[in-house]
């Protein structure tokens, strides 16, 4: 991955390419952008840029020997850590099991989220985290003279994946860094780190791409007709991990049939296909349970938006928008709100790996409350 590989961003490569030259380079930086945004890839083309021995203002070079490892990602001073889980019989808790797998998935491309990397790892009913283990081993191999006497560089996916005392471990790391370090924290959710963490690194803020830009990258990076990836963009935000998961999966197309089957069960009272609607709710397991609960809340919040006439900022496929003409006027003021914290503390649940169609079942019976409220 180079700078002209990132799509979008043009700014912030220039910024981060300008304090290269200059050997401006921040020892811990906070690369924090949503799913999809490519901070992963502003990351990585970073991290080849100040490794590259031939670079330019423009980019790195491609050509030299430091590139060459890149284009495999086996470069000797670059160091991968991520969210993983502890392997069955293992006594340490490292991400070194992963190391492969974790290369193979972001050479596939790295617009890519935890679901994703999951489904990569087949650990879509574990609980992934960062161990305090590996914070020790990334201090033990930061420690080490560079292969190839320049940077050693470190990115860290996710890294409000850490437990307390993994980020205490990673905060001594960072407040005395080894000579000529540069750790590379990419996360999705800064604010879930400690404030100590946060406070000690240079934030690279990542914005949401916008939809055009992002349509334009996904036909020249990933071979989707720009009208089809502008249809999937506007229904996922601008954010291309979840538009490429929906184009490439059927997932979007059974979760849309869970939903409209499950209002209508809901509406209905018919505890008879409420039961049957759990068993589908639970078969994909934690994360697909959990992506399931963040269309409906989709759903939702684009149902209210074209109660109140905003139709330019309602993002629905066709499908989806001839449900919603039917669906939203049971969607009001009177009970948004509710439903909407009923999907999200639902959400929280099955993250805490609470029973699915425990949490389901209670869910259903709310909505039936809800949507026969008046507005």
């Amino acid at each position: 991955m180079r700078f002209e590989q990132v799509i979008g961003h043009q700014a912030l490569g220039e910024k981060l390419r300008a304090g290269a030259q200059s050997g401006r380079v921040a020892h811990a930086q906070l690369f924090n952008g949503p799913e999809g945004s490519g901070a992963l890839a502003l990351a990585i083309a970073y991290a080849r840029y100040l490794h590259c021995t031939s670079r330019t203002e423009a980019d790195a070079c491609g050509s030299c020997a430091s590139c060459k490892q890149y284009d495999t990602l086996q470069h000797p001073d670059l160091h991968w850590s991520f969210p993983f889980f502890r392997k069955d019989g293992s006594d340490h808790a490292l991400s070194q099991p992963f190391q492969a797998a974790w290369r193979e998935r972001v050479l596939q491309g790295p617009y890519f989220g935890q679901e994703e990397w999951l489904t990569a790892i087949g650990g879509d009913r574990k609980q992934l985290f960062i161990s305090v283990q590996e914070a020790m081993e990334l201090n033990r191999k930061l420690g080490l003279k560079a292969f190839a006497g320049g940077w050693k560089v470190l990115i860290l996916w996710l890294p409000e994946a850490m437990r307390v005392d993994t980020a205490n471990k990673m905060l001594k790391l960072i407040e005395e860094p080894t000579d000529r370090t540069v750790m590379l924290f990419v996360s999705e959710q800064a604010n879930q780190l400690l404030a100590t963490i946060r406070s000690r690194v240079q934030q690279v803020q990542v914005p949401r791409l916008d939809i055009d830009m992002a349509a334009a990258g996904m036909e020249t990076h990933f071979g989707v007709a720009a009208s089809e990836a502008a249809n999937l963009l506007h229904v996922t935000d601008g954010n291309i991990a979840a538009a490429l998961r929906m184009r490439g999966e059927a997932g979007s197309d059974e979760d849309h049939r869970l939903f409209v089957a499950w209002m209508r069960a809901c509406y209905a009272h018919d505890s008879v296909t409420t039961v049957a609607l759990a068993d589908d709710f639970a078969k994909p397991g934690r994360e697909g349970m959990k992506r399931f609960l963040r269309y409906a809340l989709h759903m939702l919040r684009q149902c209210i938006v074209g109660n109140y006439g905003a139709q330019t900022l309602v993002r629905l496929t066709e499908t989806e928008r001839q449900f919603a003409q039917k669906f939203a006027p049971f969607i009001h003021h009177g009970n948004v709100l509710d439903m909407q914290e009923l999907l999200e503390r639902a959400h929280r649940d099955i993250a805490g790996n609470v029973n699915g169609k425990l949490v389901f079942m209670d869910i259903s019976a709310r909505l039936n409350i809800l949507l026969r409220k008046a507005g």
